[in-house]
This record gives structure tokens, sequence and C-alpha cells, in this order.
């Protein structure tokens, strides 16, 4: 990778150790640069112009991120976050009542509470898999459940409490064979991880992009496969959801129809976040110059050497290490609850930032993490384990 751009880039991270990126991470400077110039720009305008800038760049923004999944522009919308897209799909889908959406009991609340509401509104009936006792879930699980009844299959590219990572081409290869829709969060593995969504055969992805995609909160994208658009009446819409906007002063003549949009910009409706927008654009452009298959190479590795330096510690893992294929750069260790304040002492003095709550630490690599990160989150293992 280009060490001395990385470098550049996440100057703030220097002095500590950043693996919180499965909560939140710190943009780049150029992400940074770009949210903020739109602001600037509009504020020395007098907003002259500004909304076609701001278009320009979602429609640029739109073009990346089709590029860095492989997949059209036309099926790329802008969203809120990560819930706002399973919220699209699970109201705007025409499930029926006694039909099956299988998902697991690992999911992050922004995928899993809109399938509760929609079983809850339609009786759509929920297949939860549950946990295997050491945090894993496999691939034989999700598809000895799928039968004639089944519609959809709802899955976390990566999960965010056990890093645990499925097999998503294989899963998806099975969708597509019995018809059902392949639906994926891909929230804890876009940017980090590589994601071939066409041989991955997923119907609708949702991604908020304030994770691996180096973006900002409040801001995220959809993917929904060109066959399926047509079948998602968004539960909300505005004139940029539509083919037949009347431009004002004019007034609407036409009040028994709404003509949609046949791209994926029917799920976008009134004004975009497009500060947001341009963070996105530039955290795809620096990934795509950083390359995001070199970056799965180096968290993985990274993620190796940190269990390999850890395992004779006398500690408990939420992560299944021993399943190397569901690796994920995502890495989850349980505490004491009792020990919690000792903990975070130990986390401070060693300038370490992780996801610290509920009695486990969990340290998600990224691009900027280096091999000194990993000695240091080995050294503070043992003093937790120790503890």
């Amino acid at each position: 990778m280009n060490n001395s751009r990385i470098r550049k880039e996440f100057k703030a991270l220097e002095d500590v150790v950043f693996v919180d990126v499965p909560h939140v991470v710190v943009p780049p400077r150029s992400v940074i640069k770009a949210y903020r110039s739109l602001f600037d720009e509009c504020a020395a305008s007098f907003g002259r112009g500004i909304m076609e800038k701001a278009w320009a760049i979602v429609e640029e923004a739109r073009e990346n991120i089709a590029c860095l999944l492989g997949v059209e522009k036309e099926e790329i919308a802008f969203v809120k976050n990560t819930a706002e897209a399973m919220g699209i799909i699970s109201s705007g889908y025409p499930f029926s009542k006694g039909e099956k959406v299988i998902l697991s009991d690992q999911e992050h609340p922004s995928n899993l509470f809109p399938w509760i509401n929609l079983s809850e509104r339609k009786g759509v009936v929920l297949d939860v898999i549950h946990s295997c006792c050491d945090m894993d879930i496999s691939e034989d699980a999700y598809i000895s459940r799928m039968d004639s009844s089944t519609v959809a299959v709802v899955v976390s590219s990566t999960q965010f409490t056990t890093g645990v990572r499925l097999d998503l081409e294989r899963l998806g290869g099975e969708c597509s064979k019995r018809g059902i829709l392949f639906i994926v969060d891909g929230i804890q593995s876009v940017g980090r991880l590589h994601l071939d969504v066409r041989k991955a055969k997923i119907s609708w992805l949702g991604c908020g992009a304030n994770k691996g995609l180096l973006g900002i909160l409040g801001a995220g994208f959809v993917f929904c496969e060109r066959g399926l658009i047509p079948r998602v009446i968004p539960p909300y819409v505005g004139y940029q959801s539509v083919n037949n906007p009347v431009p004002p002063p004019a007034l609407t003549e036409d009040f028994e129809s709404i003509h949609w949009k046949t791209d994926a910009g029917r799920f976008e409706s009134g004004n975009l976040n497009y500060a947001g927008i341009a963070a996105i654009n530039a955290g795809v452009k620096l990934l795509q110059i950083l390359d995001v298959r070199k970056i799965e190479n180096h968290v993985l590795s990274l993620e190796r050497e940190l269990i390999k330096k850890i395992s004779p510690f006398d500690l408990y893992f939420r992560t299944p290490i021993a399943k190397k294929h569901h690796h994920s750069g995502i890495l989850c260790v349980y505490y004491e609850r009792s020990k919690e304040e000792q903990v975070r002492e130990i986390l401070e003095n060693n300038k370490v930032y992780a996801t610290f709550r509920g009695g486990y630490i969990r340290i998600g690599f990224h691009c900027f993490n280096t091999e000194r990160d990993v000695d240091v989150l080995a050294d503070v293992l043992r003093q937790v384990s120790e503890l």
C-alpha cells in the first residue's frame, strides 16, 4: 500500500493506537477537506450554483461507489445510514404474511429492528439462527433453513460483536438458485475487505459511511440490483424520486399517480446530505488509490499476528478465532465487568482507542494500522489477562 499517503492522511493517529473503526473511523484529511469545502463554497457564493455543484458531487460519488463494488451507477442510491437502507427494503418490498425471512441473533439493531417491525406489521415469519457456543455462525445454518416459504436471507457481511465474516458468495449463490432475496448489511466490511457484489449475487446492500468507507456519520448508500428496483416502493417520496417533477412555480396537475424513477434514484427524496456524500466520495477515492484488496490482506495479516501473540494468554474470545475462514480483521475479547475501571486504565495508559463496553474489548483494523499497533495491543491484552 501507499504508506506515505496513509501517514499523510491519518496524521492525527501517529501517537495513538486507533482500532475503533468498527464503531466510527477517524476520517482522513482528504475526507475532512471535502466535507468542509462544500460549506465554504456555499457561504462564499451566497448559495448561487451550490445545488448544481452538490449534484455533480453526488453523481461522481455514485460512479465511484459503483466502481468499488463492481456494479452500475444506476443501482446506487444515497441514504442517511444502514438503518434507513434496511427500512426501505423491509417496508418497500411486497412481503406477504407467512413468508419467511432468515437472519441471525448477531445482527446489529439497524439490521434487526426493521425486520421485527415487518413481522409485526405483515405477519412475516422471522427464522432466527442462534449462535454456536463459540459465537460462530455457519453458512450451512442459513442454507438448511431455506425452503419454499423463504423470501429473503438477511446477513451482515461482517458481524459487529464477533467479527464473523461469512462466505457471501456461497450464501448468495444458494439464494440465487432458489429465487430468494439476498440482503446484506455491509457497514463492517465495505472499504476494509474486498466485496464483489455480482459474484456474491447480492440483491440489496445497505452501508453507512462512517466505518470502513472512511466517511462520516449521517451518510451512506444503498445498492439495489437492477431487476429488483421496480418491485421496491419506498415509504416516502420527493421530487427527486420521480420522473415527472413539476418545475416551480408551476402547480401539480396529476393527483392520481406517481411516476417513480426506474433506477435506484427512486430511493432518494428531498435534499440529500451533500456534504456527507462529498466525504464518501473522497473516502472512496482514497480507497481506490490504496486498493481494497491490499487493505484486506493487511488487516487480516495484522489480525493473524495479534492472535498468535495473545494465544498464550488467559483470555476468553467472543470472536471464533479458530475459524480462520471467518476472520475479518475484527477481534473481540471478553473481560470481567468487575474489572472495568482497571481495563479502562490500561487502555488509556497505552493510548489505545478501541470499543470498550459491556464486558468486552473490540479491536478492528484498517489501512492505517501497523505492526507496532499489534505489539502494543498484545501487551495491553496481556495486562488485561493478568487482572
